[in-house]
């Protein structure tokens, strides 16, 4: 029994680990990204990590957006960690000012959106 719940504590500390290397900060390195920088348009930038992909949406995404660049971080309002789209897909969603959108997004809008799709705010 105290084998079983040592392999449990360890089972959740490997989870623990991966999952913080998987949604590390800026220092990863850029290849192991993807964007789709839409900044001008629409006020957003979506960062997709590689290895957290399936093979049919990284062909996907890699043939419409630019690997191996982090979505920039001047003039970004905030961002939604680990958003997760309807389809399911996990990524980081950047949001910025100064588009040629008619309004510019505010926090307390991203910060909602953010939550009700299950992932975690940060300002700026």
């Amino acid at each position: 029994m105290a084998r079983l719940f040592l392999s449990f504590i360890v089972f959740i500390m490997l989870c623990v680990m991966l999952t913080s290397v998987a949604y590390a900060g800026s220092g990863e390195d850029p290849k192991a990204f993807v964007i789709c920088e839409r900044i001008k348009r629409q006020s957003i930038c979506e960062e997709y990590r590689l290895n957290m992909l399936s093979a049919s949406d990284r062909q996907l995404i890699t043939k419409h957006c630019i690997t191996g660049k982090r979505c920039p971080d001047e003039n970004r309002i905030g961002r939604c960690i680990r958003y997760q789209d309807p389809d399911g897909l996990v990524f980081d969603k950047h949001y910025y000012v100064g588009s040629k959108k008619k309004h510019d997004w505010n926090a307390s809008t991203i910060k909602e959106t953010c939550i009700q799709s299950g992932g975690k705010y940060e300002d700026g």
